[in-house]
């Protein structure tokens, strides 16, 4: 009898084993699995910046090519410092003009490119983090004079630091604006055209002033509007890659504490959910608003991208299931 229950425990013992190795061997397999998809993403990422980088070749297919840096979502060009041409070109409408600057205080044209920089890369404003788009920082020394101008890399990031006017540089509300000489492109805010600063475009009624949007996260939830184009052509594969995109570029910048994308299957029944848009649960709503602020000016998929707020109670009840 006592040898009975002894084989019987031996058996049991090697159930056990077998069972532990076969969750090991899982495990493996499924950390493989997501392995051999982040190399796919990497090899369609390195893919799409060779071809972008051939199409921008110069004739004879001798430079003209620009660096790509991965911004998160997709491939961005440098701001290519070396096209005289081009910089002459657009220098007007990368120029700011730099008003109440505290040179009681000590301001130098030095530093005060050091913190625009800072506070641009900080808030997810520079085309590349680690690069400073301000060239140049000029200051008037007139006698009683307090203003300035710079010129910055590109015109996308020019426009991204006039909603930094009113910054604060020691202590003093830095007024940062558009000089009167230049001629803003047109943009639209609201679906409405807006130009210079309460100037109008040819051809075009009277335009609104450019609001410096500072945006703010009202729930720890972000709902970003169908991100990915479903069709019949979509594959599981593609959702994934969507998932994990977002995991990894907003992760970058703020606690996220799961990511959902809304299917086909998740809509039926549920008028309100649209096939494509994405919810991002982040740990606060300081978190979502970094990210917000880092990654909601950007592209994904050739797409600009729009980030909102969500109700963070709507989503537990309704949407939190689905995950």
């Amino acid at each position: 009898m006592g040898y009975e229950d002894g084989d019987r425990e031996r058996d049991r013992d090697r159930d056990r084993d077998r069972d532990r190795k076969g969750e090991k061997r899982k495990r493996r397999s499924a950390s493989s699995e997501s392995a051999e998809r982040s190399r796919e993403r990497e090899k369609r990422r390195r893919k799409q910046q060779q071809e972008y980088v051939n199409k921008n070749r110069g004739p004879g297919g001798t430079g003209g090519g620009q660096s790509m840096f991965w911004d998160g979502f997709q491939w961005v060009p440098r701001a290519d410092t070396s096209a005289a041409n081009d910089i002459n070109a657009s220098r007007k409408n990368r120029r700011l003009y730099l008003g109440n600057l505290p040179y009681h205080l000590g301001i130098t044209e030095d530093s005060f490119s050091k913190q625009l920089y800072e506070t641009m890369r900080d808030r997810g404003m520079c085309n590349d983090p680690n690069q400073n788009p301000v060239l140049h920082v000029w200051f008037a020394r007139d006698k009683g004079a307090n203003y300035g101008f710079c010129e910055v890399a590109s015109i996308e990031e020019t426009e991204r630091a006039l909603q930094l006017d009113g910054m604060i540089v020691l202590g003093v509300p830095v007024s940062i604006k558009r000089p009167n000489d230049a001629s803003n492109p047109v943009g639209m805010i609201g679906g409405v055209a807006v130009g210079i600063h309460g100037m109008a475009m040819p051809g075009q009624g009277p335009m609104l002033a450019l609001p410096a949007m500072q945006v703010t996260a009202t729930s720890p939830v972000i709902l970003i509007n169908e991100i990915l184009k479903i069709d019949d052509k979509t594959t599981a594969d593609d959702y994934t890659d969507v998932l994990e995109d977002m995991k990894e570029g907003c992760g970058a910048h703020g606690k996220v504490n799961g990511v959902l994308i809304i299917r086909p299957e998740h809509a039926q029944g549920r008028p309100g959910l649209k096939p494509g848009d994405v919810y991002i649960q982040c740990q606060t709503t300081d978190d979502a608003t970094k990210i917000m602020r880092a990654m909601g000016h950007r592209k994904y998929d050739g797409r600009q991208i729009s980030m909102t707020s969500f109700e963070e109670s709507k989503f537990n009840s309704e949407l939190k299931p689905l995950m």
